[in-house]
């Protein structure tokens, strides 16, 4: 971990400095929003990923910086929608800035950065990247869309969960690494070889996040079980499911399908869950993606960034935030 966090705590001060330049940029009507939302904290991973993969290839170009800060403009829009859409007052512990701005505007925040996005992505001259994030950039609506389509639906199988967080969340991690390649020139099989360590990376990110949903708030600064409040299908809710008799499933299946649970009735659950290894059984479908990943950073060169890159799947599998 000590050469990840070391890079990170060295980048992450220049692309804060590129996501402020790219927001003034902005029309001034967004930039409070997009200020809101993207400099609220958070992990800021996808950016860093441009920033080492470009690098790990031998781009030393300052316009990873940029294309750096578009992959995070990208994600802001997302998360200004999804707010909306879940109805989430809180994000990276702070009020939603759909709570703070209004519903409305926050929703038109996000087309703004979504549109900056692919304006700063035009800077590469490279249709490549273009076409890279807009095609993440569809595939992450879709399974937004598709998330919606499942609620409270336990009928969802593994196969469909699978396929939702691909699109949702681990397609545009991909289009991170692989937007790096790209502008680095490398070649077909490498630029393969960092698209395909992205979304290796970005499903095992989203199955620990998942994991996370029923640790104690204290731990993740978020209130625990939050998709099970919003009927949200993971395989936490399978796996806790085999633990009971038939009898006891019919009637918990009714109670989450008509989003009967009382607080209280929560608590229990989300004992019962930890109690049971739940989490710990999906890190471990997590830690299989990794071993993914780190099977394609063998077509990245040796040094510092493919250190950090090797060093970041061990974060994204112990992580407790």
């Amino acid at each position: 971990m000590r050469v990840f966090k070391k890079i990170l705590n060295a980048e992450d001060k220049k692309i804060l400095a590129a996501l402020r330049e790219e927001i003034a940029a902005l029309e001034p009507a967004a930039r409070p929003l997009a200020g809101h939302i993207l400099e609220a904290g958070g992990k800021r991973i996808r950016p860093l990923l441009t920033v080492l993969t470009a690098r790990s290839f031998g781009c030393h170009d300052p316009i990873i910086y940029a294309l750096a800060g578009g992959i995070e403009f990208l994600h802001g829009a997302t998360l200004l929608h999804d707010d909306v859409v879940d109805g989430a007052g809180i994000r990276r512990g702070s009020p939603s800035a759909h709570t703070v701005f209004g519903a409305s505007r926050a929703i038109l925040a996000g087309d703004v950065l979504l549109a900056a996005c692919m304006r700063i992505m035009l800077r590469s001259r490279k249709f490549g990247i273009l076409e890279s994030v807009s095609l993440a950039a569809s595939k992450t609506a879709a399974g937004e869309v598709e998330e919606i389509n499942n609620l409270r639906n336990p009928g969802l199988d593994y196969a469909g969960y699978l396929e939702i967080i691909t699109n949702k969340t681990a397609w545009l991690i991909r289009c991170a690494c692989e937007i790096g390649a790209m502008q680095a020139e490398a070649s077909p099989e490498q630029i393969d070889a960092a698209a395909g360590f992205g979304l290796e990376l970005g499903i095992a990110f989203q199955l620990v996040d998942d994991a996370l949903d029923i640790a104690p708030e204290g731990l993740t600064g978020k209130p625990s079980g939050g998709d099970l409040r919003e009927g949200k299908i993971t395989p936490l809710l399978h796996f806790y499911l085999e633990t009971m008799p038939p009898g006891e499933q019919t009637a918990f299946l009714h109670a989450f399908t008509q989003a009967a649970f009382k607080e209280e009735d929560l608590s229990a659950i989300l004992g019962r869950m930890r109690a049971c290894g739940c989490a710990e059984r999906l890190r471990g479908i997590a830690g299989a993606h990794l071993t993914k990943a780190e099977a394609f950073l063998a077509s990245f060169p040796p040094g510092e960034e493919h250190d950090a890159l090797l060093d970041l799947l061990g974060y994204i599998k112990d992580r407790e935030h």
